[in-house]
């Protein structure tokens, strides 16, 4: 079963109809109908449907860190039925860039791992002759536990309390930084390297990917509708992050965006095998992402007939 692809947004912002057919084909497609089919949701198709739907893999309660969600064990001919649906609808984007330069190229933040192997696969894919323009890190002021910070020791990193931490030793270890300066939610080397700490939008609650694609668009660099992102992420996260990207970058500024996952070298040395319960979780976070691209684009939509 092949993957779907990506909604596409070139520079110049989001085509509003073909994000809505490849919106549309994604909840109704065979892999969807039979991943839902499995846990008793059989003919739910609309979007709606599938948010209020996909509460039943709500594993971390709505609070809990990805790394702490529970965790059900499944026989195991229904695991491998359930990871093969999983893997029809998509989660991990193409197996690389689809062009030889982009104007901006964000490494998208998390643990200290995630990192390092988002980094890992960026420093070589600009090793092989990928160009760019600036390159940033994307982190938050969000403090880690104490797991991260014995990982950054046992790694003989430099202190890493927060999320920018871990995404600035990240890049200390991969690239050669001079000249750097620092500012609260900044950090800057030889003019075009960067690495954000942003500040979350939401009172009493953490910075979330959200948060990290507008700081940059606000304290970074603004993109232009000429400009061509490149986002670094890993599979399973690349589709609702892809989503965001677009409702929040795209379709706001105009600007193309393109979503890769690190590769099998970068997973090998920095990943971990995840539970079917991690991967469902994200697939509840894919959908509430293709939701609002799809809601941000009806939206935008009646806007331009109006």
């Amino acid at each position: 079963m092949e993957p779907f692809p990506l909604p596409p947004c070139e520079p110049g912002g989001p085509d509003l109809r073909a994000v809505a057919e490849s919106v549309s084909a994604w909840a109704a497609s065979a892999a969807m109908g039979g991943l839902v089919a499995e846990f008793g949701g059989a003919g739910v198709r609309s979007l709606d449907e599938l948010a209020e739907f996909s509460k039943v893999w709500d594993y971390r309660a709505g609070v809990k860190e990805r790394f702490d969600a529970d965790r059900i064990d499944f026989e195991p001919e229904r695991d491998a039925r359930v990871r093969a649906l999983m893997h029809g609808i998509g989660m991990g984007g193409a197996p690389k860039p689809a062009h030889g330069r982009y104007d901006h190229i964000l490494v998208l933040g998390g643990g200290i791992r995630v990192a390092l192997g988002r980094t890992d696969y960026t420093a070589r894919l600009l090793a092989g002759g990928l160009r760019r323009g600036s390159l940033t890190g994307l982190g938050s002021l969000r403090y880690r536990d104490d797991r991260e910070f014995r990982e950054g020791a046992r790694l003989g990193l430099g202190p890493v309390e927060t999320e920018a931490d871990m995404m600035a030793e990240a890049f200390k270890k991969f690239f050669p930084l001079d000249h750097g300066t620092t500012s609260a939610h900044h950090r800057s080397w030889d003019g075009d390297i960067h690495v954000l700490a942003a500040p979350s939008t939401r009172p009493g609650l953490r910075a979330n990917t959200a948060d990290t694609l507008t700081g940059w668009a606000e304290l970074v660099h603004t993109p232009s509708n000429e400009d061509r992102l490149l986002l670094v992420t890993n599979s399973p996260y690349v589709r609702h992050q892809h989503c965001d990207a677009i409702r929040l970058l795209g379709g706001r500024y105009g600007c193309g965006v393109e979503t890769v996952g690190y590769d099998e070298a970068a997973n090998l040395e920095w990943g971990r095998a995840l539970s079917t319960t991690e991967l469902l979780q994200e697939v509840r976070s894919s959908i509430l992402a293709m939701r609002n691209l799809a809601n941000h684009a009806q939206d935008s939509a009646s806007t331009t007939v109006r």
